[in-house]
């Protein structure tokens, strides 16, 4: 029998999970005085406020006017155009930083995206979430991506891999990182996530049987949910990547020991002798022990399954559904295309789906229409047709 993880109690995962925070954002080594741009304000400009506080020059490419609206009081500079094109000249920015932005837009844009950023910024920086990797995991972010699909929106996580080869392509010297938790969250990190998807998705309007799956979920009293790693990947000129440095984790609280005679009057008399139970004291510093790794890294994206027990043969029953690697969540397989008899092509590195060789390295996946799901973010000048012109098949 596998053994069963250790579970944070709900103190601890919150130390943890601002510990990892801290760090994931001393791997971008942003310092005063830097340029650094950024794809997006983000959900609530967290990245931006930390950035700022810094004391860095912060730039934001954006297009939407609610955000620009929203955050217009933050301080940073504002870029209005789309990060396809970006309007701003070569090395214009010490950093150029995508941070949780490009499994948010459209797969096909995703090496052009990479390209300017490498081009108006000296260094590329680009974090993103790692696939899940246990049951529970893959479906939530299953039933999450295809509600952002039926909006016509875009929600596909990538392994390292692919965003390594994407920033390989456009800057010569390139440094990873992979951070994870160590052990299992409590159960009120399962029902919080589940309450926000929510109310994303609620908000969005999105189909009702989405919905109500992730709540049903969220009922489950024995289930558990485990954060997906953290990648960060920072592409560079060669010889020109800082080397971070890191925050030692804070000390755990311990509480004070009680005078034994007070603990020897609340306990009954009958009452057996147990051992103390251990107190939670993780290493303070960065390390794999403390579940927090570094290139090279092997992150598991499927647990191994069980050996069938031994017995008489069954009959074959109905396979059931399984996630099929190489496919972003949330993406239909796709069908097989017609091909004559000739020797394999190979097909183009990183793909985030499976697609024909002569498909270009980022075209848009297969089993997915692109007229429904396809969006162009129009440069500055409010262009009515994209310079690209629109993706294969609309």
């Amino acid at each position: 029998m596998t053994p069963e993880r250790a579970v944070y109690t709900v103190d601890e995962f919150e130390r943890e999970a601002a510990y990892l925070e801290t760090i994931v954002w001393e791997s971008l080594a942003i310092e005063s005085g830097m340029k650094v741009l950024f794809c997006g304000y983000g959900d609530a400009g967290a990245e931006i406020k930390r950035a700022l506080d810094a004391g860095a020059v912060v730039t934001v490419i954006e297009h939407r006017d609610t955000a620009i609206n929203r955050f217009a009081n933050l301080g940073a500079k504002l870029l209005r155009g789309s990060t396809s094109v970006i309007p701003a000249k070569e090395n214009a920015f010490d950093l150029a930083v995508a941070f949780h932005y490009l499994h948010e837009i459209d797969p096909f844009f995703h090496a052009q995206v990479t390209s300017e950023l490498a081009r108006v910024g000296r260094r590329v920086a680009v974090v993103e979430p790692a696939p899940p990797a246990d049951p529970l995991g893959k479906r939530i972010a299953l039933l999450y991506s295809q509600a952002k699909r039926e909006l016509g929106q875009f929600e596909y996580y990538q392994p390292m891999e692919y965003w390594k080869k994407l920033l390989q392509a456009v800057k010569a010297d390139i440094s990873q990182h992979v951070f994870a938790f160590a052990k299992v969250p409590p159960h009120e990190y399962l029902i919080d996530t589940i309450d926000l998807l929510l109310k994303t998705i609620e908000v969005e309007d999105a189909p009702k049987s989405f919905v109500d799956e992730l709540r049903q979920i969220a009922r489950r009293s024995d289930a558990q949910l485990l954060p997906p790693p953290r990648f960060v990947l920072v592409g560079a000129a060669l010889g020109e990547l800082p080397v971070p440095h890191f925050s030692e984790r804070p000390a755990p609280k311990v509480e004070p020991p009680k005078p034994a005679a007070a603990i020897a009057a609340k306990a009954p008399a009958s009452a057996p002798a147990t051992a103390p139970a251990p107190a939670f004291d993780e290493p303070r510093v960065v390390s794999a022990d403390a579940g927090y790794e570094f290139p090279p890294v092997e992150v598991e994206t499927s647990p191994r399954p069980p050996a069938p027990p031994a017995g008489p043969a069954k009959a074959p029953s109905e396979p059931a559904p399984e996630f099929v690697p190489g496919l972003p969540f949330g993406a239909p397989r796709p069908p097989e295309p017609a091909r004559p008899e000739s020797p394999p092509q190979p097909t183009p590195f990183g793909a985030p789906f499976a697609m024909p060789a002569p498909d270009p390295f980022g075209a848009p996946p297969q089993g997915i229409p692109p007229s429904t799901t396809w969006q162009w973010e129009p440069p500055e000048g409010g262009d009515d047709e994209p310079p690209f012109g629109p993706p294969p098949g609309t």
